[in-house]
């Protein structure tokens, strides 16, 4: 903790187990999501692809990133394990 009379500094090393970064209030993606958005924009900077093209890509995938559940995704599983074709209803 670095502390000066206007400012305060929290810094901490990131986790090698590919988990989010903590940068004060805000949280950085992993570094796999960070090298997968930095290497779209290079695209998008060097006209390799279009840049509406990728920004329908990375919107794309920021949405199926963050619409599944963790237990919607292991039922899913599940049922591709036991073969069942009809999705199983969840009690809560």
């Amino acid at each position: 903790m670095l502390r000066l009379p206007f400012l305060n500094a929290r810094f901490e090393i990131p986790h090698p187990s590919g988990e989010p970064m903590h940068l004060g209030p805000m949280t950085l993606p992993s570094p796999g999501k960070t090298a997968y958005y930095a290497g779209l924009g290079l695209l998008a900077v060097t006209e390799v692809i279009e840049w509406p093209v990728v920004a329908a890509i990375a919107a794309g995938t920021y949405v199926a990133q963050h619409t599944g559940t963790p237990r919607g995704d292991q039922l899913r599983a599940e049922q591709a394990r036991h073969g069942q074709r009809e999705p199983a209803t969840v009690s809560s």
